[in-house]
């Protein structure tokens, strides 16, 4: 029985459609229902990469939007390799919106095995034709000459006979040519599979996208059958989009420190997920500010540490109607099990967890009340000892929740991570050896090569100290400091992280002109280094930043 075959069970019955008088089902097909980017019968797990998302339209179809990400299809290897030794098809249902900017030679499919072999659906520049090339050290394409209107949905499908591949437009023949090379040999050397990305790491991706019903045949499609396929096309033109406008407020390339200019943003945390860094950040209310006033976080993200962009607000402190509505303090967000979870501050009422389903938001209080208060924060007794949670998740699952000012505390979440284990209960987190100045707040907790690393702001003005342990809630040993008072700023916050193979230090001064302060602050980024013993190197505050990832 071919794999093809087992493959389909249970998949939408159009999909295992009489095509003409054969039974025919795909060998591969990504409809997209799930919620996760994987494929329908479970045997490849993709990734949506950046912002890309799966969608919900009107009559409850789920379709790839790829924003300004793509989809890693999750082929590897050679799983699929022998249904591409003779003929085969590749239909695929998409809508491209005005903003997709087709004025860029753009992919939107590619099957790779290195830039001198692969094949793919690229939209030359102009949006004036769509083609198919095929590459064996030697490129051939199958050229449409027709470009695709916006907001409307196209079937696309390739069909290779022999050596003669046609492209075909809503069923209709577009393009034909008999390839000189051996095009075979393409798809059975694939080492990965792209949705909105080229093989070319310097090419764009192919922006606001739909795709629906993304299939592969081991089998010459003939033209009723294609026309059977194209009604599904039809059907989908009568349904409206939910949520397909991307949640971005704006676009920049950074210039140097402080990477947000056109806002002054405070308190940062990092998230790696996707390939792509998400920062949140407190927003802080104006520039001159005597006081602090933040009554909202912000979400930035950025795949190349040189194109960020800013989201829609994703949480505002009135969110939670237990905290103070201009006391949106320290936070961290952290991903598990498909859900984010937002731990943030507020000043004098605890803190608080919000949760979404995606990274840029938006966020929902998950409790209706703060998770931890004063009374969990026991040896202190000032106000604002609750604040700037922090959370971890250590290789064995355990997930620690650490927080806290004059003093940090400690728990173990539970795997709800929305409530702690009370029979572990809080604990006081000993740092051992002599600091030049006491601790203050924001601890920042992660692991490299099995050590722990606790860094943390210490004195006032604040500087970030450090200190190592071999389990995560302590004891740990005082290093010393790493990073000095950040320009005009009292206080001082960070969050370091490791993002496509460099570690990063982030977090904030008062460094824009002329309005920057302690209390107007701005996020910075500078790299983070170890010695040869494998401690942190003092980071070098720079005005130039950080160099873009290629």
């Amino acid at each position: 029985m071919k794999i093809g075959k087992m493959m389909m069970a249970g998949i939408l019955c159009w999909q295992g459609m009489l095509l003409g008088a054969q039974e025919l089902s795909p060998v591969l097909s990504y409809s997209f229902d799930k919620k996760e980017a994987a494929d329908d019968a479970g045997q490849f797990r993709g990734r949506l990469v950046g912002n890309a998302r799966i969608v919900e339209m009107t009559d409850g179809n789920k379709v790839l939007h790829t924003h300004e990400g793509y989809m890693d299809l999750g082929i590897r290897g050679r799983q699929v390799a022998e249904y591409f030794k003779g003929d085969y098809t590749l239909s695929i249902d998409l809508l491209v919106r005005p903003e997709n900017g087709l004025d860029q030679y753009k992919w939107l499919v590619a099957f790779v095995s290195g830039t001198d072999k692969y094949l793919g659906l690229i939209n030359s520049a102009g949006n004036k034709d769509w083609l198919f090339e095929v590459k064996d050290k030697e490129a051939e394409r199958v050229n449409s000459s027709q470009g695709l209107q916006a907001d409307k949905w196209y079937n696309l499908s390739v069909v290779k006979q022999g050596r003669t591949i046609t492209f075909f437009i809503d069923g209709k023949a577009a393009g034909a040519k008999e390839m000189e090379g051996q095009a075979d040999e393409v798809l059975q050397h694939t080492w990965a599979a792209y949705i909105g990305r080229s093989p070319y790491a310097a090419d764009h991706n192919m922006r606001n996208v739909l795709v629906d019903n993304f299939q592969i045949y081991d089998a010459a499609l003939t033209k009723a059958q294609l026309k059977t396929l194209n009604k599904y096309t039809r059907k989908l033109a009568s349904t409206t989009e939910v949520d397909l406008e991307p949640a971005i407020m704006h676009r920049w390339q950074a210039t140097g420190n402080p990477i947000v200019t056109h806002k002054y943003t405070a308190d940062p945390a990092a998230l790696v997920y996707n390939d792509t860094l998400f920062i949140y950040a407190g927003e802080d209310y104006e520039g001159g500010q005597r006081g602090y006033n933040i009554k909202n976080w912000t979400v930035f993200a950025t795949t190349d540490m040189l194109n960020f962009w800013e989201y829609k607000v994703p949480l505002r402190a009135t969110d939670f109607s237990w905290g103070e509505s201009n006391a949106a303090w320290a936070s961290q967000v952290i991903e598990r099990n498909g859900k984010f979870y937002w731990y943030t501050s507020s000043q004098t009422t605890g803190i608080g967890v919000a949760v979404s389903d995606r990274p840029e938001g938006p966020f929902k209080d998950a409790l209706g009340r703060p998770l931890l208060t004063n009374d969990d924060s026991f040896g202190r007794e000032h106000s604002w000892r609750t604040i700037d949670p922090s959370v971890f998740i250590d290789d064995d699952g355990q997930a620690w929740l650490y927080w806290g000012n004059g003093a940090c505390w400690v728990v173990k979440l539970n795997e709800d991570m929305i409530s702690y284990d009370k029979a572990y209960g809080v604990k006081m987190v000993d740092i051992e050896g002599e600091m030049e100045f006491p601790f203050t707040e924001a601890p920042w907790v992660h692991k490299k090569d099995g050590l722990y690393f606790l860094s943390y702001a210490i004195g006032f003005p604040e500087r970030i100290a450090y200190a190592v342990s071999d389990q995560p809630e302590g004891p740990y040993t005082y290093k010393g400091i790493i990073n000095e008072i950040a320009g005009n700023s009292n206080t001082n916050h960070q969050a370091i992280i490791e993002f496509k193979g460099q570690w990063y230090f982030i977090y904030h001064n008062g460094g824009i002109q002329t309005d920057g302060s302690g209390h107007s602050r701005s996020v910075c980024i500078d790299k983070l280094e170890f010695d040869e013993d494998g401690f942190y190197k003092p980071i070098d505050m720079t005005t130039k930043g950080v160099a873009p990832i290629r």
